[in-house]
């Protein structure tokens, strides 16, 4: 069977849908006669079959009550927040999102810090290396250093999150509705009203069945005919740090169930993931504030508004990009211009900080509207990257802000406000410094027919972010505090998600530099975070979470540790990411290839050729990207493996959720035995916030 030709049942049947994904190195194997012996799939522990859409929607309060973590749902979501005489009940939440940042992400991070710190306790100069006596010290003491030296498994250590109290594995599971894209890259971008590029919320016919009726939601996995991408233990590992990751292909028993391919499959989007941490729903790729059905869903942050605490939200990409986004917008479609712009007008959230480009901005007017006599501008302070104000000076008009007056804050970096219209704030590399990095542009070959079949490297110098205009930006940490204390003034409390969106940007682009620098940076921020909640009621009266929206598929060598210390002692820090990196998506080219319907090689033999890294880079920097012998930079895309959270004030919420399902459209989806899901980490935020 081609990648492609995926068997249907959810139009054809009215039953979800039946996945081509299994094990076998890669292959695909024909389900069509299996498919063909099933037929209609027969219903399954008890959910509605029923000719029409489930109507029935659940809530994080309904299952806090259900899998009895509260004795009562209250009549107000409010109801427990006020008619007090002493400060408000309820925590205030901080959630903070490292895009892309799975655990294999998180252990490089932890490793590179713990690295360069003890190399600066040698004396060595981290941007400039070492040479002479102190350089053959240095090296002598990392030879043979290894990832057992740190630590292969669980919470780990090194970095300031990890610090925290709990930890959990969390799933990302996903609804598949209809057919699924091209190669299986990423789940589909579809609801009950069809693909959502083609029209606004609502605004589409429903799916019908082979009955004529509207097609109804099946709660199971798609291989048992089902609409979710559940994960599967013995196909991806029990935890993202499964010994099956870490070994060569033939190293595999014979009968293992274990597919190193598997989590390539239907992946979550940015949009959906942060949908569900945003409102404890489920929703398809590319939406996020909406349903299945496209209905809108009230975010926590909007709650928070509602019960007169302030909601903030900030990330070190654009504002309406889809994490944030999720927070203060309802809409199908992440790329919708319009519906993303209107979210931002109707909810007003109390503070939004990130770059201001194209799309992902609150619209000109509004901005306009903020300036000085505009019909926001006693409501709104609008902060903009500016050449004549100095970072140190950026956040001085909210000294005497108080959300309590009904002020609320716009800061706007990057995009039109900065000489080259940068998507992200700066990012630093390995090194610590802003300048000096692998600037990937690669190129694709084609054949006689113009079919791509590869692609070259063709990778210059360049920075971070224009030098120039560093002393003008705040540092993410700075932008923590100011939103810290901006949020702290108010009595009723608040809600704030950070967002670090670049490691998800560098993992896409394979760049482990970009990758470690933005680790670095979260780490700061949550430092940053930690400090504020010692000095404002401790975990009393605050709870904070620190998890990522999806993973991406990166593999650490043993020798990682060893290899980070020599290129710092080298003073090639850079080259953690290899010049040959190309910056291009390998199974996007090979799906554009057609790649994705020849299944004369596997998967993992497509990518690796599109990858452009050789053996000796990999050896180099000990780590790769995508599946083991795709080439070392063989994905550049998300992957449905889970990630895991990081939290402290949440009470033993989490762990009372381990395992437990949720309902989606009414129906029960099975949990995952020892993990927690993205809907449950929505729920024990809402119960801390709202004191549920």
């Amino acid at each position: 069977m081609k990648f492609s030709a995926i068997i249907v049942h959810a139009i054809f049947a009215g039953v979800g849908a039946t996945s081509a994904r299994t094990g076998g190195l890669g292959k695909r194997r024909n389900l069509a006669d299996k498919a063909g012996k099933q037929g209609k799939a027969e219903p399954e522990g008890g959910f509605n079959t029923s000719p029409v859409p489930i109507a029935g929607v659940d809530n994080s309060v309904r299952l806090l009550k259900r899998e009895g973590i509260i004795d009562a749902i209250p009549n107000s979501l409010c109801e427990n927040l006020r008619g007090v005489t002493n400060p408000p009940h309820g925590k205030n939440v901080i959630l903070v999102i490292g895009d892309g940042m799975g655990w294999e992400m998180i252990r490089a991070g932890a490793i590179a810090k713990q690295v360069v710190s003890e190399l600066k306790g040698m004396g060595v100069d981290i941007s400039k290396g070492a040479s002479g006596a102190l350089a053959a010290q240095a090296k002598a003491a990392f030879a043979g250093r290894t990832l057992s030296d740190y630590y292969t498994e669980g919470k780990g250590s090194g970095l300031s999150f990890q610090e925290l109290s709990d930890f959990h594995v969390v799933t990302t599971s996903i609804p598949f509705i209809g057919e699924p894209e091209p190669g299986n890259h990423y789940g589909p971008g579809r609801s009950f009203l069809g693909d959502v590029d083609k029209h606004d919320n609502g605004m589409g016919e429903l799916i019908l069945a082979s009955n004529g009726k509207p097609l109804v939601f099946d709660p199971r996995d798609i291989f048992k005919g089902g609409n979710m991408v559940l994960w599967d233990d013995a196909k991806g590992g029990t935890h993202p740090w499964d010994a099956n990751y870490f070994v060569e292909m033939n190293d595999y028993p014979a009968n293992r169930k274990f597919d190193p391919e598997f989590i390539l499959q239907h992946a979550i989007d940015s949009a959906n993931s942060a949908s569900s941490y945003a409102n404890g729903h489920k929703t398809g790729v590319n939406m996020m504030g909406v349903d299945l059905y496209e209905r809108p869903l009230r975010s926590i942050l909007q709650d928070a508004m509602a019960c007169d605490k302030s909601g903030g939200v900030m990330s070190s990409v654009p504002i309406l990009h889809a994490t944030p986004a999720a927070f203060i917008t309802h809409t199908n479609f992440r790329n919708s211009k319009h519906q993303l712009q209107d979210g931002y007008k109707e909810t007003k959230p109390t503070f939004a900080l990130g770059t201001c480009q194209g799309s992902y901005q609150p619209s000109s007017d509004v901005k306009q509207a903020m300036e000085a006599g505009g019909y926001l501008s006693n409501e709104f302070t609008f902060l903009h990257q500016d050449p004549a104000v100095l970072a140190e000076d950026f956040f001085k008009p909210l000294e005497n802000l108080d959300p309590d007056d009904g002020k609320k804050v716009l800061a706007c970096f990057g995009g039109e406000y900065s000489s080259n219209g940068n998507n992200n704030l700066p990012f630093r590399g390995l090194d610590g410094g802003y300048t000096e990095r692998w600037c990937s542009k690669g190129i694709i070959n084609k054949d006689e027919d113009d079919v791509a079949i590869g692609v070259t490297p063709n990778s210059t110098i360049c920075d971070h972010w224009p030098k120039e205009e560093l002393k003008n930006i705040p540092k993410m940490r700075e932008n923590t505090k100011a939103a810290l204390d901006f949020l702290g003034k108010d009595d009723d409390g608040f809600f704030l998600m950070v967002e670090q969106g670049d490691i998800d940007w560098a993992a896409h682009a394979n760049h482990m530099d970009d990758l470690l620098g933005a680790t670095f940076d979260i780490d700061d921020v949550v430092q940053e975070i930690k400090d504020w909640i010692a000095a404002n009621g401790g975990y009393e009266k605050n709870a904070l979470y620190v998890t990522a929206d999806h993973d991406h598929y990166l593999t650490l060598l043993p020798h990682f540790p060893e290899a980070v210390a020599k290129l710092i002692i080298d003073g090639k820090a850079k080259d953690i990411t290899p010049e040959n990196n190309s910056n291009v998506n390998a199974w996007s080219a090979a799906i554009g290839a057609g790649r994705h319907e020849d299944d004369s090689q596997s998967q993992t033999e497509h990518l690796e050729d599109f990858s452009t890294w050789t053996e000796a880079d990999i050896q180099t920097v000990a780590h790769f990207f995508g599946p083991r012998g795709s080439g070392g930079n063989g994905w550049g895309s998300h992957s449905s493996r889970p990630i895991v959270i990081h939290s402290e004030g949440d009470d033993g919420c989490l762990e009372a959720l381990v395992g437990k399902g949720y309902r989606v459209l009414g129906t029960e989806v099975a949990g995952s035995p020892g993990k927690i899901d993205q809907v449950h980490v929505n729920a024990c935020m809402m119960k801390q916030l709202f004191a549920l």
